[in-house]
């Protein structure tokens, strides 16, 4: 029997590795896009289809992981100083990238998330400006 794909590796609890921002964006805007076409639909985003968008060797896991904390960050409407008509500033992209996150183990329960979100926050309104 073939193991499902694991996005973040042998270690799904440890430390996601950086990604290169512009990943993270193109990432962003490839999940909209497919969402977009599909409203009301569960759509399944191949691997191949995040290869395409990324650059060359990106590490698909870490660049889907941290992608989907600024998307749970959207959600919890944390983000709104930065996003402008649907458009998320560069420095969400550019703390998202580098910023200290552990994975989470699929269907292992957890509270909060893996990471300090009121630092996260900081370090985007200090980089915004």
């Amino acid at each position: 029997m073939e193991m499902p794909f694991n996005p973040l590796g042998d270690n799904p609890e440890g430390p996601i590795p950086p990604a290169d921002p512009a990943d993270l964006r193109s990432v962003w805007k490839m999940q909209r896009e497919v969402q977009a076409s599909s409203p009301g639909k569960n759509v399944v985003i191949s691997v191949e289809m995040y290869e395409r968008v990324c650059s060359l060797g990106a590490n698909i896991g870490a660049v889907w992981f941290r992608t989907s904390l600024i998307g749970v960050l959207e959600m919890l409407g944390m983000l709104k100083p930065w996003i402008n008509e649907g458009v998320v500033a560069d420095a969400v992209f550019q703390v998202a990238a580098t910023f200290s996150v552990n994975g989470m183990a699929i269907g292992v329960p957890r509270e909060g998330l893996p990471f300090d979100v009121q630092e996260f926050i900081s370090q985007v309104a200090a980089s915004a400006g």
